[in-house]
């Protein structure tokens, strides 16, 4: 059975990865879902950039890559703009997901 901390540290390698790799995004925000323990349920992670184009909340499916990232996963790309109205209320996550925990910037 997984747990919440074996997915928190492959949300954390996951943004820690998509970081490098463009280094734009300006947050990355951890998404929980109502079934979080659940083993088929993906490590989901919301990331703030501002050089991508407004579309929504689309989210991304990537298969599980084992052994370093053993769980499917999902990123949402959105604006600055986009993430304030999520937070806001007025553009919602999927059924059952919520933010979480920011990954970036850590909080210090």
């Amino acid at each position: 059975m997984a747990t919440i901390a074996d997915k928190t540290e492959i949300a954390v390698a996951l943004a820690n990865a998509h970081r490098a790799y463009e280094p734009g995004i300006t947050r990355i925000v951890r998404v929980i879902g109502d079934q979080e323990f659940a083993t088929d349920e993906p490590v989901k992670l919301l990331e703030v950039n501002p050089d991508t184009s407004p579309s929504g909340v689309i989210p991304i499916p990537f298969s599980p890559s084992p052994p370093q990232i053993p769980f499917r996963s999902v990123v949402i790309e959105v604006t600055e703009a986009e993430f304030e109205r999520i937070r806001a209320g007025g553009l919602t996550l999927p059924d059952g997901w919520r933010l979480g925990d920011t990954l970036y910037p850590r909080a210090v």
